[in-house]
């Protein structure tokens, strides 16, 4: 799992032009069962700004189930022009919880 967040992680810094970013947060995808979770939310990055925390497990990226989506899809839902927004349903200890994460520079 840890070669495919690394490959996320690349893929998202290489992706992203001067006016390119994401929501910041480093997440893995289970090849079992398709889950994305989330492994870190880097300080001051709009994730955090969200309030996403680690271990929480995204069910939807606008609206679309997170695993039914490809690595690759994941990705290319969160990235786009800084100051856009992603909204995604996360799972947290059993509660469903509803957010909008704005579109931040990748630091």
């Amino acid at each position: 799992m840890r070669r495919l967040l690394t490959g996320l992680c690349l893929v998202a810094l290489a992706g992203c032009g001067a006016d390119m970013g994401s929501i910041g947060a480093m997440l893995g995808k289970s090849h079992a069962d398709g889950r994305v979770t989330v492994k870190d939310v880097p300080q001051g990055m709009e994730a955090a700004k969200a309030g996403l925390q680690p271990g929480d497990e995204i069910l939807t990226i606008d609206g679309r189930d997170a695993r039914r989506m490809k690595a690759e899809e994941v990705h290319e839902a969160l990235v786009g022009t800084i100051g856009t927004t992603v909204d995604l349903t996360v799972l947290r200890g059993g509660e469903v919880i509803r957010m909008r994460v704005v579109r931040g520079p990748l630091k």
